[in-house]
């Protein structure tokens, strides 16, 4: 009997619904305001694709190349980039109250910063405002995609690979 090898979207899904569920924690404790909260779910993000790496390695019993684990990692982090955005663009419509809460808080972070006018503030807020939803999507597609790439080259370099040759047949 053949062994079933795990896909990356399977894998990307379980993952995405890890973020997810760890986003909405967040958002009900209120961690999300925090500017720290973010980084959970990138913590998350990152152990996943090590994980979905290494699994991967396991159960192909090591006969893989330093490529094909770095590729099995980037895809896993694509397609939890995709479901995020459709989630974000989801709670954006359940929560409406998180938008209106984030504003607030970066117009405040923004008139903290030296040298930032009360004028500049208001034109920057409402160049952000007006544009919300691409930032976000912007947001997520950088910084998942970053995290997936970097957690990708390290998890690849993990395991032990011993890549059959085609010409060993």
């Amino acid at each position: 009997m053949k062994k079933k090898i795990t896909t990356p979207v399977l894998a990307g899904l379980i993952l995405s619904l890890i973020v997810i569920v760890s986003s909405l924690v967040t958002y009900f404790t209120g961690i999300y305001v925090e500017s720290w909260g973010y980084y959970i779910g990138l913590g998350i993000l990152t152990a996943g694709i090590l994980w979905a790496v290494l699994n991967h390695a396991r159960e192909k019993e090591s006969n893989v190349t330093y490529g094909q684990l770095f590729a099995f990692g980037f895809k896993v982090a694509a397609v939890v980039a995709c479901i995020t955005i459709l989630y974000t663009l989801l709670s954006g419509m359940i929560f409406p109250d998180m938008k209106e809460k984030i504003l607030e808080i970066s117009r405040q972070r923004a008139l903290a910063k030296p040298g930032m006018t009360p004028e500049m503030v208001d034109q920057s807020m409402e160049m952000f405002e007006n544009h919300y939803t691409l930032w976000i999507v912007a947001g997520i597609i950088f910084f998942d995609l970053f995290v997936g790439v970097v957690a990708s080259l390290i998890a690849a370099a993990i395991p032990k690979k011993n890549p059959i040759s085609p010409f060993d047949e």
